[in-house]
């Protein structure tokens, strides 16, 4: 399992692979004009940040905190996703 450490030092284009091949999708989310994916990498989460208008990636973001699923925590589905992780 590749630790938040090494994941954030791969270039882009692998991290996108990496997330594809090896992520579990949870949720996503609009901000502005950003489609915001959210991935469980088994020890880390990480957002996937889309640009709606252009459809390029902005952003991709990771944490280890659960205090940063905030954003995700107040729509039922993502209530169901975190009961299955604990």
């Amino acid at each position: 399992m590749m630790e938040v450490k090494e994941f954030s030092q791969m270039p882009l284009r692998e991290q996108i692979q990496y997330v594809q091949d090896s992520g579990r999708y949870l949720h996503a989310r609009l901000k502005g004009w950003c489609h915001i994916s959210l991935y469980y990498l088994g020890s880390f989460y990480v957002e996937v940040w889309l640009l709606e208008h252009c459809g390029s990636i902005a952003l991709v973001r990771t944490f280890t905190d659960q205090k940063q699923l905030e954003p995700y925590l107040h729509t039922t589905s993502m209530e169901n996703v975190l009961k299955e992780l604990v």
